[in-house]
Formats: structure tokens, sequence, C-alpha cells
């Protein structure tokens, strides 16, 4: 019956941590959702400890595998499950080490510091970036993710972690004194997140925008004048309610190289004669045969491009990538642009610190709607800037640098969406002074407190 239970509490693990990983999280579940796998794991044998875990880790993919085949097909999936599973199941094994060789004090800090660890190295080394992080289920919870300004999206893991271990070393160990500090840590992460988000902005100066997306088209059009047709009305109607930045998806149409002047000019020309900032995303294709993902900012007296830096693999595989960021002043603000998966790279985001408004075209999955501009809206709280996105098949959105969407619609066929956008950044934030410090001390503590057990196990002369 003790075999079972564990099992019922990695499977409950597994249902919970599904939920917090899925395309639109419950965000409290996260806080409990490891407990129930630590408690078994730390009762259990080192092999059933990492059995518990493995099985929690492939549980939790549950709800994302049918999102996965859609985008990469089987491999990938299981590829992404037997990850899980392992990594799931190493940190259960660990847990389990610690909560036996090591102080309660330091053993609770194992499986924190391994989840914001694990975390900084995906975010630094994958082709996807930091996507499947447990901090964004957190979205939804405005004082838990103001600590992203401070530490990144690891930060935010590791106080939802922390809070999970604590629990369960109470439960398991009853150690009472051991989760003094850790109390501490999550109530004055919280606290702080509640004072950050009661500040008041320096400006409260907006600007009068329309975000344009168009889901009638399907893939990306090769007739470039169609597109168009269907989204210079939209543009003049917005110039004529007196708005003054436009916003377009991503690869809204295909540019050939003999005509990519004519489409560009016919833009170039709106914004001329209304005195409009519009940005608008093409696949546009050189003289040489290049192509590249590419947004294109259009001013009253000049344009310039900006080229997407990381593409999705395999579907993007056409595409050459970009290599610098771009910023520009329009009517006093300073403004950055990026293309949707960029916005999934923490580094790549930071890099437009200091800027008061990010504008990012995008075109979303569908069902990935809510969980991809969640993404992008983090990235604002991690380096004080106001997001712009207008996505195809997506989620219209507007939020600010503490992560408030202050406007939302879904997309669809001819929509025009008018917002009123922050204009004015908060200002560098630590984290985006200081990287992913907070991430990587994370991993260095994790290596040290699992040095620590290996020594305290040899030392002992036992196995544990």
């Amino acid at each position: 019956m003790l075999l079972l239970g564990r099992i019922v509490a990695a499977l409950i693990s597994g249902a919970l941590l599904a939920q917090s990983y899925s395309l639109h999280p419950f965000w409290p579940l996260a806080w409990i959702a490891p407990a129930p796998v630590l408690i078994a794991a730390i009762g259990a044998s080192r092999l059933g400890a990492f059995a518990y875990g493995a099985i929690a880790g492939m549980v939790s993919m549950a709800l994302m595998m049918s999102y996965f085949l859609q985008l990469g097909g089987a491999v990938p999936v299981l590829v992404i499950t037997l990850a899980r599973a392992l990594t799931w199941g190493a940190m259960a094994y660990e847990v389990r080490s610690a909560s036996h060789l090591l102080p309660k004090w330091a053993a609770v800090l194992v499986f924190p510091t391994l989840m914001a660890g694990i975390e900084t190295l995906i975010a630094a080394t994958s082709p996807h970036g930091s996507a499947g992080s447990l901090a964004y289920s957190q979205m939804d919870f405005l004082p838990a993710i103001q600590i992203a300004s401070i530490g990144g999206a690891p930060a935010i893991t590791f106080v939802v972690a922390l809070f999970a271990s604590t629990f369960a070393l109470l439960i398991s160990k009853r150690a009472l004194v051991a989760a003094l500090a850790p109390t501490l840590i999550v109530a004055a992460a919280l606290g702080f997140g509640y004072w950050r988000i009661e500040q008041p902005p320096e400006s409260r100066e907006t600007i009068d925008a329309t975000l344009i997306a168009g889901d009638q088209f399907e893939g990306v059009s090769d007739d470039w004048r169609a597109v168009w047709n269907a989204y210079i009305p939209q543009i003049e109607r917005a110039a004529d309610d007196g708005r003054h930045l436009i916003v377009l998806p991503e690869k809204i149409a295909h540019l050939e190289p003999g005509d990519r002047g004519a489409a560009i000019e016919q833009l170039g020309e709106i914004a001329r004669r209304r005195d409009l900032l519009i940005v608008a995303g093409a696949d546009d294709e050189t003289d040489g045969g290049a192509r590249f993902n590419r947004a294109f900012a259009y001013e009253r007296t000049e344009w310039r491009s900006y080229d997407k830096r990381h593409m999705i693999p395999g579907l993007e595989s056409a595409f050459e990538p970009g290599a610098a960021d771009v910023t520009f002043q329009h009517g006093g603000v300073l403004y950055g642009i990026a293309i949707c998966k960029d916005m999934d790279f923490p580094n790549l985001a930071r890099g437009y610190a200091g800027v008061d408004v990010m504008i990012v075209p995008a075109w979303d999955f569908g069902i990935d709607a809510w969980l991809h501009s969640r993404m992008a809206v983090l990235r604002g709280v991690e380096n004080g800037y106001s997001i712009v996105r207008s996505a195809r098949n997506g989620v219209l959105t507007v939020s600010d640098g503490y992560g408030r969407v202050t406007s939302q619609s879904p997309s669809g066929p001819q929509t025009a969406y008018n917002v009123s956008v922050p204009a004015a950044g908060l200002g560098a934030t630590f984290y985006a002074q200081f990287g992913d410090i907070f991430g990587w001390s994370m991993l260095a503590l994790a290596a040290l407190l699992i040095g620590w057990t290996i020594w305290a196990r040899s030392r002992a002369g036992q196995g544990d």
C-alpha cells in the first residue's frame, strides 16, 4: 500500500504540473504541484525516488503533447518527454539524498536551486529559449512575477519551487526550524511584488495606436497587393481616428525581389502622407535570393528594418537570421523592434533595456495565443518596458513594465484594435543591468549542495 501511495503521489504531482506547464495554466497549482512527489521521494529508496520523479515528469507532459505534435511531430515529443522524465527523476533523487544527509536548512534549497539553475541553462542553450519555464504559470499573479525585474524568470521559478520544497520537508521531516528562512524569502518576494506594482509611473502619457491582424490569409501570401489592399483601408481609418502608431503582424506577405520595392514604397507613402509610425512584418526576398523574416518600420521621413534572429526550427529554416537590435526615437519615445519568437529569449530582450516601448509583430498557432503573448509580457517585466504585440492567429496585446496587460483582443479576419500604449518605460531594472546572475548563482549553489551530499555520503560510509 505504501508503494501504491507513492505512485499515486507522483501521478498527482504530474497532473498538477501538467496544468502548470499548460497553454493556459491556473497559477496556484504550481505552488503545490511538486510537493506530493517530493514527499514520496523523501521517504523512498534512491531508485524509488528517481522512479517517482520520472513518473511525475512524464505525466507533466500530458496537456502539451498534442501541441508539440502539431509543431514538430513525434520525435520531438519523445525527446522532450524523456528529458522531462530524466530531469524530474534526477531532482527527486537529489532531494531524497539531501533530506537524509544534509542539515534541513540546506536540504530545503536543493529543489528550488536545481529548478532555477536548470531553467537558466535551458534558456541559454535551447533553440526555444525560455519556453517551458515554470515561471510562465504565474503570469496571472502579478505580485509573483515582479521578482523577474531582479532575477529574471528563474527567480520566479525559485520562489514557487521553494514554497513546494518547504512544504514537502515540513510534512515528511517536520522540519519547522528549516522552514523559517524559506518562509521569509517567499514572503519578501511577494511583498516586493505588491510594493512594486503600487509604484506610480513617472509618466502617464500614452500613445494612440491601432493593432491590425488579418487571419483571413492562409500562410504567407505570395500576392502582396491583395494583402496590402486588405490592410491599407484599416490603416487609413486608424489615421482618420487620430492614431499615431500602427502595428501589423509577422510575415503578412512574401515580397519577391522584382516587386519588393513597390511594396515597401506603398506603405512608406502612407506613413509620410499621414505622419504615422507603421510597423509591418514580411517575408522579404532580396535580389541575391536570401530571405529574411523582416519587420519594416516606416516613419514620415525614413524607414528601417529589423530581421528576426530566432527562427522556429524546421518551420523557418529558409530564412537567414538577423544579427542586430534595432532602436529608434519617434515622437519623443524610444522604440525597439523584435519579432515573435525573439521574445522567448531573455538575453535578446535584455539587449533592449532602456527603451520605452517594444514593438513585436507576431504569428502564433492559435491554441498557444495566451501563453506566447505572456512570454513576451514577462520580458517587459524583466527589463522595464511596455510591449505592443500584434499577432496573427493569436492575441493582440499591450502590456506595461509591471506585466499588466492593459489591452487585449483575439485576432480575426480584418481585426483592427484601437489601444493606448504606456509611452514611458520604467528604466533599466536590476535584471537588465546584471542579467542572469541569479540563475547562474542558483546553478552553482545546486552543484555545491549536490557535492556536499556526495561528500556527506562518503564520509558516513553508507549507501544512504
